[in-house]
């Protein structure tokens, strides 16, 4: 508050602006800096999903560079689905629990031979490295907050859901 003496007062108020944005997966990805463009790697072959539940299939023989287990397994067993869900949303960072399966058995489990790939696009994309987390108990912490900023300085992010196959994100600038 201001005043230039006698009864005249000025007051400067703040107000954030809050937006809530749906996007595709696609359109997530290209916002932080994942994705190139806004179509999806040609691997992916359906994106949907119920409620908080995104859905994901990839056909895995489509991945280049797997690592050799992973790439005999995709001879066996092509088609990979995949539920992700918000588990929390803190610091902005999203926690996203991972449950895949490929023909009945527990791909999710897998996770961890995708970290040092996911690890190599972030450095190959000049993203801040530990942007994405791979955590033993198949789960991926994104840091939704770093990767935004990268991109789009002085936006902070208050949250992170899916919603019907879309993803929403909050943000405040």
């Amino acid at each position: 508050m201001y005043s230039l003496g006698g009864s005249v007062r000025f007051v400067r108020s703040i107000t954030l602006s809050r937006v809530r944005t749906e996007m595709t997966l696609a359109d997530t990805l290209h916002t932080l800096g994942l994705l190139g463009g806004t179509t999806l790697p040609r691997f992916v072959t359906d994106v949907g999903g119920r409620g908080d539940v995104l859905e994901v299939v990839a056909d895995a023989r489509a991945v280049n560079n797997l690592p050799g287990p992973l790439k005999m397994a995709t001879r066996l067993v092509p088609a990979v689905r995949t539920r992700l869900r918000v588990e929390e949303f803190d610091g902005g960072v999203a926690v996203l629990s991972v449950d895949a399966s490929a023909g009945g058995l527990p791909a999710h489990k897998l996770l961890g031979l995708a970290k040092s790939r996911i690890e190599s696009v972030l450095a190959a994309k000049g993203l801040p490295p530990g942007s994405v987390e791979i955590r033993p108990d198949a789960r991926i912490a994104l840091d939704v907050q770093r990767l935004v900023a990268h991109r789009y300085p002085g936006t902070t992010v208050t949250n992170m859901t899916f919603a019907d196959g879309q993803v929403a994100v909050d943000t405040a600038a």
